[in-house]
């Protein structure tokens, strides 16, 4: 029997994901805790309203850079992750904590086999590399509690320096990085509200490139230019959505 089209389109941009980061290791990819990642685990946690004893359900999570902070906030996390060498990679690094587990697969997939119910989603750089949106977000929204939120923080797609980035970087793709360009704050709220959600609230922040930032960290000045920067151009966003 012949898939959809949407299905075999959306096959293959996951296999592609899968692909992309089987192999790459680039440092921002790697689980360190420095004050460029502590910024952004700090946007989310703020952001999104997020306390100890909640159980959130993080997407994306890579080597677990993000899973370990969140179970270090005293958060019960389940992680999902596409990739199986990233998944193995992360269980590998992350031991038997009791309060985590780890998953393999298509995020919208695991979701809508899900039968626990979570206080958040969560996720660090994720939405950009899905194959669209709505589907996932209605995923999210059939296992959320009443009162529960996504909260994610993803690049800015109005800010000017991602193409150049994505150029120059060794290793970067942009038909795997090009779902930026479909992170508006409009495509955003018309996704989540699709979805069910009734409140969309997106933010921006930031002001410098990972390398700077932590070389700045170390006299406290790392946020001393971010309130002079005009948001349009702040390189990243806070997205969080409520139920």
């Amino acid at each position: 029997m012949q898939l959809p089209v949407a299905d075999v389109l959306r096959q293959e941009a996951l296999a592609q994901q899968i692909d992309y980061f089987a192999t790459r290791r680039p440092v921002r990819m790697l689980a360190l805790d420095t004050p460029y990642i502590r910024r952004h685990f700090e946007q989310v946690m703020a952001a999104g309203r997020l306390r100890g004893g909640e159980a959130v359900c993080e997407w994306g999570a890579g080597l677990g850079r993000f899973s370990r902070l969140l179970l270090d906030a005293g958060l019960d996390v389940t992680a999902i992750e596409l990739s199986p060498q990233l998944s193995e990679e992360a269980r590998a690094a992350l031991g038997d904590r009791a309060r985590l587990s780890i998953q393999c697969g298509d995020i919208a997939s695991v979701l809508e086999e899900d039968t626990r119910r979570y206080d958040a989603m969560t996720g660090f750089f994720v939405l950009h590399h899905l194959p669209e949106l709505e589907r996932y977000f209605r995923a999210a929204r059939r296992v959320l509690r009443a009162g529960g939120r996504m909260v994610f923080v993803e690049p800015n797609p109005f800010h000017p320096l991602f193409p150049v980035q994505i150029a120059l970087t060794p290793g970067m793709r942009w038909r795997a990085e090009r779902g930026i360009y479909r992170l508006t704050p409009r495509a955003l709220r018309a996704a989540a509200r699709a979805a069910g959600f009734s409140r969309v609230e997106i933010g921006q922040y930031g002001a410098l490139p990972r390398a700077p930032y932590n070389l700045l960290a170390r006299r406290g000045l790392e946020r001393a230019i971010e309130p002079v920067v005009p948001a349009v151009l702040k390189p990243f966003q806070s997205i969080v959505a409520w139920c």
